[in-house]
């Protein structure tokens, strides 16, 4: 798993949205994503090893050709919004990635510092996220993202993975040592 003290912070949109870049990754998380979700031979892989969720009731039978189609579209459009929104909410404060992205848990009771957040794909039913944590309205870092096909991230090894790259940087944002980095960084 990755350790916190193995990432750099890649800036996407300049005091807005920031991505992780793990050392022992070639690209920063958002880029990687985008790459993995806009490959077909990627997209092949990871659809048939996972078919079963894919042929499942929630997805209503779905082909491993129409989800790979339908995932590379979702990928740039949902790529396009991040990008967007983060611009845009630097001028306006109704249209801020606070809009796309919500609390990684449903029903909060609070705002939390460095809350876990997820970003949706613009699908009426997406199987995409984007994973990340929220330092101000408009100001959020990625840690990484997946394709879910269960109700829940406990079910696949990949989507725990996910999970873990989360609260680690939770937990290293949150130690006031790391703090004053990202502080600088910012």
């Amino acid at each position: 798993m990755k350790n916190s003290s193995t990432f750099k912070l890649v800036e996407i949109v300049d005091e807005s949205l920031y991505a992780l870049h793990y050392s022992d990754e070639g690209k920063d998380e958002l880029s990687r994503l985008i790459d993995s979700w806009t490959d077909p031979l990627w997209l092949q892989r990871f659809f048939e090893e996972h078919k079963i969720d894919l042929l499942s009731g929630f997805w209503q039978g779905m082909s491993v050709k129409q989800a790979i189609i339908i995932t590379r579209k979702e990928a740039i459009r949902l790529r396009k919004t991040l990008i967007a929104y983060a611009k845009r909410g630097k001028i306006e404060r109704t249209e801020t990635l606070s809009t796309i992205f919500k609390p990684l848990y449903n029903n909060p009771t609070r705002i939390e510092a460095f809350e876990k957040n997820k970003a949706v794909g613009g699908q009426k039913k997406s199987w995409l996220r984007i994973y990340a944590i929220r330092i101000e309205r408009n100001l959020f870092i990625i840690t990484g993202g997946a394709i879910k096909l269960t109700p829940t991230m406990n079910e696949r090894e990949h989507l725990l993975i996910e999970l873990q790259k989360l609260e680690e940087a939770k937990v290293f944002l949150s130690d006031d040592e790391n703090a004053d980095y990202f502080i600088f960084e910012f």
